[in-house]
């Protein structure tokens, strides 16, 4: 059902009062809608978007029993408070992260398959995260898994600077991430931990095998007790002046890397 507010700022009884996190952006929206993952409480749409995608969005609403409301764009960016909304606003209930275990053995961790992780080790910036989950969609990561007392949650900037690829990443919180690493390595599994120091290249390593790759925090990096247990420091090769990249830019060259390497595997049939 498409519901049409007249008022600015809507009450009671259009679930406003309702505690909840709020995605929006066109993209963050229909990938949140289309997933079917991260549950939806009260939807809104700028009274300036076309019929036919009010009608898109109304379809895939009736899968959560959420009517669509239809108010200015003004009443959407009071409620999120912020303007960069292009017209799509949702009110989510709390992210579905994934238990551990199950990701790991759903991702056939000791089996024959080449499972493809990342493990973030106190990533303080959501749009940092946004994008490295974007990376991780893109290039078919089978899991990521956060730890750190800082580490940034998922919320609305992560599932925007994501462009909705939040919703289609398996995420996990990991308790101890020292002891998940020594997990990893018990199954056989490449840990590396990215550096910016006393790091081998990306394509020095075999990466075309089950590996996991740890992203540090933005300011120091990778914690040095998770460092020391791993396999390696990987690294990239840079030309220029400044110390390091940005971790997302990081984790995207890293991840093609791993990419190309496995494409080119295939390509020849190597085992």
């Amino acid at each position: 059902m498409v519901r049409r507010s007249r008022r600015g700022k809507a009450n009671g009884g259009d679930g406003a009062n309702r505690p909840g996190a709020w995605v929006w952006g066109r993209r963050a929206v229909f990938e949140t809608l289309r997933a079917g993952r991260w549950p939806i409480r009260d939807l809104w749409l700028a009274d300036r978007i076309d019929e036919p995608e009010v009608i898109e969005v109304q379809k895939l609403a009736r899968a959560w029993d959420v009517d669509v409301v239809i108010e200015p764009a003004e009443s959407l960016a009071e409620r999120c408070q912020n303007r960069d909304h292009q017209g799509f606003l949702a009110r989510v209930g709390e992210f579905p992260y994934e238990d551990p275990e199950q990701l790991l053995t759903g991702s056939g961790v000791g089996g024959a398959g080449s499972a493809l992780f990342l493990l973030l080790d106190s990533v303080q910036d959501p749009f940092n995260l946004g994008a490295i989950i974007r990376s991780a969609e893109v290039f078919g990561v089978s899991g990521v898994f956060v730890s750190g007392d800082h580490q940034a949650p998922v919320t609305g900037h992560v599932a925007r600077s994501s462009a909705g690829a939040i919703n289609h990443v398996r995420v996990a919180r990991a308790g101890n991430l020292v002891t998940l690493v020594m997990q990893l390595r018990r199954a056989k599994v490449q840990v590396l931990g990215a550096a910016a120091d006393g790091a081998r290249p990306a394509r020095e390593y075999d990466l075309a095998g089950p590996v996991a790759i740890v992203l540090g925090n933005e300011g120091y990096g990778v914690g040095g007790d998770v460092m020391d247990i791993c396999d390696g420091r990987i690294g990239i090769e840079q030309r220029g002046n400044v110390e390091s990249l940005n971790a997302a830019v990081a984790a995207g060259v890293l991840l093609y890397e791993t990419d190309r390497q496995r494409r080119m595997r295939e390509a020849t049939g190597d085992d």
